[in-house]
């Protein structure tokens, strides 16, 4: 049974106890601002403020100069965000354990059309495989149970950029600010584009534990002094596991990286139907095979980051604003990280209240795998049924059915 009353009232209270601390961090003008476009941006499934502007209610009677008013915090050179994002870190600090997958990985922000906005670059587009104009975007995320994701960082940027230096400077700035904010709680998964030595040094350097994915022509040191490809040596281990009559699927042993001293495993599992196996390279310990399925787990988490990236593009409209300030696009990517987080902060805290918005969507009958499609499509048929809306007061009714 669909309870009205009740989904509205737990809906503002949980958003009120989201944006407000961070609304509360900033300056007067933007803790408006973030309390409107936040869930505005959730309703709407869009970050075009133009058409998130519509589902604002305040004393401007123009939609016109409601938007310009948006734009204009966008711009501004006062309308910096790091501090809510700070206040962010702390509200879900309490969810990063020392034992959570934080999943790096970088996305690209294709705008093949542009052609004057600042900084553009030429960027690979995931989805038709081509170089097409547009920006880099670093994203990480924590990795809770029940495959509830907490976004925790969007940081949009382009290699032309003078502040930003190269790609490795600003992946290590990403890394630094989530292992400040954190405590350097959490266990960094990553693909194969991050198996660099540069990234290596980072992680060491603030002694963070890692799980990252090889291409296998990485030289590695065994315990004898022996200096041999990944793939050569797990090929050998393999063997020798077979005449031992050991199970062969999963291998693992101790290596350290050349010119590195501290201890770290190699893990390969070969898939069914696959003659290539999947290689790890870790600083988790693994003395056994229940260890070394419990490395692989870490990096299987990593797909969500692909989930998590696909239904912020696709629903909540990363990649298809109409600005053209390269500061504009930069916190509009912060917005849709927060519009996202509310999200997980309701997953997080009220089952009732996500059980109950489920009730109301009307696309996805059969849970999907990634909840997050499900139960922002009831928040936004919530919104539509009873005429809901953003405001001075957060979450409005502005008329009852």
């Amino acid at each position: 049974m669909i309870r009205k009353d009740f989904i509205i009232s737990k809906a503002r209270k949980h958003m009120a106890e989201f944006i407000n601390p961070l609304a509360q961090a900033t300056d007067k003008p933007r803790q408006r601002f973030l309390r409107q476009a936040v869930g505005a941006i959730l309703l709407s499934g869009s970050l075009v403020v133009m058409e998130f502007s519509r589902v604002i209610h305040d004393d401007c009677s123009d939609i016109f100069y409601r938007a310009k008013r948006l734009l204009n915090h966008l711009i501004s050179s006062h309308g910096d965000l790091s501090q809510a994002v700070q206040q962010y870190y702390r509200q879900v600090t309490g969810y990063i354990q020392s034992d959570t997958p934080i999943i790096i990985d970088m996305t690209d922000i294709a705008k093949p059309r542009a052609r004057k906005m600042k900084y553009l670059n030429l960027v690979r587009d995931g989805s038709e495989d081509k170089l097409v104009n547009g920006y880099w975007c670093t994203e990480i995320y924590a990795y809770c149970k029940g495959k509830k994701v907490v976004p925790l960082a969007l940081d949009v940027f382009s290699m032309d950029d003078p502040s930003v230096g190269s790609q490795n400077l600003q992946i290590e700035r990403s890394v630094d600010t989530i292992y400040k904010a954190f405590n350097g709680k959490g266990i960094w998964v990553a693909d194969r584009g991050f198996d660099g030595l540069n990234m290596y040094e980072t992680w060491f350097s603030r002694k963070c534990q890692f799980v990252v994915r090889q291409r296998g022509d990485r030289s590695v040191i065994t315990e004898t002094g022996v200096r041999i490809a990944e793939t050569d040596l797990i090929e050998r281990l393999r063997q020798r596991w077979v005449h031992q009559g050991r199970y062969s699927d999963i291998v693992f042993c101790r290596v350290t990286l050349p010119d590195h001293y501290q201890p770290m495993y190699l893990v390969a599992r070969w898939r069914t139907g696959s003659e290539k196996p999947l290689i790890l390279l870790t600083t988790l310990v693994v003395e056994n095979r229940q260890q070394a399925q419990q490395v692989l787990g870490y990096y299987n988490k990593r797909w969500s980051c692909e989930e998590t990236v696909q239904f912020l593009k696709s629903r909540v409209g990363l990649e298809r604003f109409r600005v053209r300030r390269y500061k504009a696009i930069q916190r509009l990517a912060i917005l849709a990280m927060l519009a996202m987080g509310f999200l997980t902060w309701v997953l997080l805290r009220s089952r009732k209240l996500t059980k109950q918005l489920f009730l109301y969507t009307s696309r996805f009958r059969k849970e999907p795998k990634f909840v997050y499609y499900r139960l922002l499509d009831g928040l936004q048929q919530l919104a539509r049924l009873h005429r809901l809306g953003f405001g001075d007061h957060l979450l409005q009714t502005l008329k009852n059915r």
